[in-house]
Order: structure tokens, then sequence, then C-alpha cells
């Protein structure tokens, strides 16, 4: 490893990167490329990307793809130079609002189907005759489960798409369940 304080300090940013994206189930190494991307002062092309971070030519091509349809990366026409250049995409809150809106609002969207297909059927089978208290304490639980991913899809679909985010339409909910618990 170099001795030179701005190499070290990109290399401690970029895998810090890597295990932030990791644990939101990108990969790693999209991560390590975004960083050196952004702290980069020009656009890069690939071979000199998979050098500083040490990926092999291949592993940077699939990053490069997977940033792109993310929105996360760009190519950019260097004037003179046949090789692809990349350059990150820097509106850090724009990344972040962009993958909300495209990856978690989808994923709460489907909860809040299935828990309503799952109250649904419980209504059904309590219509039909099925009035046990353990059914009706499952719908009751359900419902809750319904209400608090429906206030889920509204606060992340805030977050998407005007980059707010507050816990106070859950607060009174969160509190009377609490309580009734």
């Amino acid at each position: 490893m170099s001795d030179d304080p701005r190499e070290k300090a990109i290399g401690l940013a970029a895998e810090t990167m890597g295990e932030l994206v990791d644990f939101w189930g990108f990969k790693a190494s999209t991560g390590r490329i975004w960083t050196l991307l952004y702290l980069s002062t020009k656009p890069m092309p690939a071979d000199s990307i998979a050098d500083e971070v040490n990926l092999s030519a291949g592993a940077v091509s699939m990053g490069l793809s997977e940033l792109m349809q993310w929105g996360l990366v760009a190519r950019e026409a260097m004037p003179n130079e046949r090789k692809r250049h990349y350059r990150a995409e820097t509106d850090i809150w724009g990344i972040i609002r962009r993958i909300f809106r495209e990856r978690e609002l989808r994923l709460v969207g489907r909860s809040v189907r299935q828990f309503e297909e799952a109250v649904a059927l419980l209504e059904v089978a309590i219509e039909d005759g099925d009035n046990t208290p353990e059914t009706a304490f499952m719908l009751a639980r359900l419902q809750g489960l319904l209400e608090l991913a429906r206030l889920g899809y509204t606060m992340v679909e805030n977050l998407a798409d005007f980059g707010q985010f507050t816990l106070k339409p859950i607060q009174g909910i969160l509190n009377w369940r609490r309580g009734n618990a």
C-alpha cells in the first residue's frame, strides 16, 4: 500500500462505502467504484478504476453497468481519448431518493398489497362463520401490520419525492399500539 495520504484516504473511503452498500444489499465493489469516481477530479477509464480499487476488469465492467443502471455513474466523452471514461453522480441526496423510489418503495408497496390480501382472507373467513377468538386476534394483528405498512409507504414516498423523512405520522399509532398490546 502506498504512503500517499490521498491514496490511503481513497482506499479507506472506498472500503467504507463498500461495506455500507453491502449492508443495503448492493455489491461492495460497486460502492468502491462509485467512491473512487466520486473522489476523482476527472472522469476515469475502466482500467484505471480497476487498478485503483484492485478489482478485475470484469468486476469493474459489471460494477459500472450496475451503477449506470441506477444512474449513479455516467459515461463521459473525453477529447482525443478512445477509452470510455466514467464519472460519478454527485448529488448524494438525489441518489438516495432515486434508490428509495425504485427499490424500497416497490418493496413496501408489495408488503401493503400482501397484508391487504391476508386481511381480506380472514375477513371472508369470519363472514363465512369462522368467528373464533384466534381468527379475530389474527385479523386485528394483521390490520395493525397493514396500517404500519401503509404508513411506511407514505414515509418512504415522502422521502423519495420530497426528501423529507419524519416519524410523526406513526408516533401516535405506536403509542396506542404499545398501550393496547
